[in-house]
């Protein structure tokens, strides 16, 4: 089994598989590492908004119809001030909507389509940079061992929760504050309008907002709070206006499933790296304010590529030049939760 990579990802989501992709144009050796088996779910609106289906569609082609749900297409969000009163943003201006997929599918598919090598059930569990490589150690869950790869860059794109970002800044990680995340999956039937993803905004519902959307039937919906408050009584009163204003009906419980966040995206603390290792998507810190977050993972990810290829290439300074290639999607992002915050009314995130 090869050890020895020109860049080593951790992390097989969209940042993580673009950065793969980007790398691999290159004509440089790449290895992906998932800590959990393939395909793997994870809490996310599923929407593909227009910049995330043009990345998508030039750099890996036309998503499969297997990533796709019923609905397919979503016409926008609605946001609800309270339990009558709403207002609808679009996401398309001729109103015909954008893919409404599942992350599980559409991430493998991206990842599968990278051109590198994968492995699941591998953890980073450390690394050692040793100014001219970077050594990452390796938990192989599936045999229960420890191994070391060897390579020229590292790039965590683990998401919020990053093992490499704790190693390589222990104090920047002090500084952070969590929440939590939860979203059950139920068969069943409500009166909301499935072609919209719909955000409930009043804060008995949750400390950032509730959320709501149907996928093949499923009626999919979570809220969340800061880390050590109980989630449970937000999405016990979320549950009973869900029944009462607007008809939902819950049948078997298929699927929950929950995640943990923190304050980097609507602070604008943004950690790009250090040395020969670089962060992209979530890790980083780039995470739109709507739940959006894969057109900024496939960006990032995209410029670490070209920031480290380059420096492989022709001896730059990879993070000076990642960190001047992100500047834009940096600003847009902290913009993001302003204008959420604006909407709402109030902080998105308060903890």
């Amino acid at each position: 089994m090869k050890n020895e990579y020109d860049v080593v990802i951790a992390g097989s989501g969209p940042s993580g598989a673009a950065a793969a992709k980007g790398l691999v144009n290159e004509g440089l050796s790449v290895l992906v590492l998932e800590k959990k088996r393939l395909p793997r779910y994870k809490i996310c609106s599923g929407i593909i908004f227009k910049k995330s289906l043009d990345i998508t569609e030039k750099y890996f082609g036309e998503i499969p119809k297997s990533a796709y749900v019923t609905p397919e297409l979503l016409k926008g969000v609605r946001f609800w001030s309270d339990d009558e009163h709403y207002k609808d943003y679009p996401f398309t201006k001729d109103g015909i909507g954008v893919p409404n997929i599942w992350r599980s599918e559409y991430d493998y598919w991206l990842v599968k389509n990278s051109g590198a090598d994968i492995r699941d059930c591998h953890a980073v569990t450390g690394f050692s940079d040793k100014g001219d490589s970077v050594v990452v150690n390796v938990h192989d869950k599936l045999n229960d061992n420890l191994i070391d790869i060897r390579c020229k860059y590292l790039i965590s794109a683990e998401g919020g929760r990053s093992v490499i970002r704790v190693n390589l800044d222990p104090e920047f990680e002090k500084g952070l504050k969590w929440f939590t995340a939860y979203q059950n999956y139920y068969e069943g039937s409500s009166n909301l309008d499935p072609e919209y993803y719909h955000g409930f905004l009043e804060p008995q519902y949750g400390e950032v907002y509730a959320w709501f959307s149907v996928k093949d039937g499923l009626q999919v919906f979570g809220t969340a709070a800061a880390k050590g408050k109980k989630i449970k009584p937000y999405l016990l009163k979320y549950t009973e206006l869900l029944e009462k204003k607007f008809g939902l009906k819950r049948g078997k419980l298929v699927r929950k499933s929950g995640c943990i966040g923190n304050n980097m995206c609507p602070e604008g603390k943004f950690y790009l790296g250090k040395g020969k290792v670089l962060l992209v998507g979530e890790a980083a810190g780039f995470l739109n304010a709507f739940g959006e977050g894969i057109s900024c993972a496939l960006t990032s990810g995209l410029f670490a590529a070209e920031a480290i290829s380059k420096d492989i290439k022709s001896n730059g300074n990879a993070l000076e030049l990642y960190t001047d290639l992100t500047k834009r999607e940096r600003r847009q992002t902290t913009v993001s939760w302003r204008l959420g915050a604006k909407l709402a009314g109030r902080d998105l995130m308060p903890i």
